[in-house]
């Protein structure tokens, strides 16, 4: 037979195990909202990052055109607009 304490701490237990599982429902549901409000963000942030420091690693656009012939970039074959 079970008695009345097997029943209690069983009782108990299962409330517990519920208890946990809202608990973890309300934390999931705020980081899915969080994400969805704060994900655009980082992204866009990321992307101006990246734009940025690609543009220091590679360095400025092709000065090609500009009327000067660069010896270091510039010559017949890559610019012939500028290096006759």
């Amino acid at each position: 037979m079970i008695s009345q304490a097997q029943v209690k701490r069983s009782s108990q237990k299962a409330q517990a195990a519920v208890e946990y599982m809202l608990l973890l429902a309300v934390v999931v549901s705020i980081v899915i909202v969080g994400f969805k409000k704060f994900m655009p963000r980082a992204y866009n942030s990321s992307e101006t990052y990246y734009n940025n420091v690609s543009d220091g690693i590679l360095g400025g656009i092709n000065p090609c055109g500009d009327g000067n012939c660069h010896p270091q970039f510039e010559d017949r074959e890559k610019c012939p607009a500028d290096c006759p």
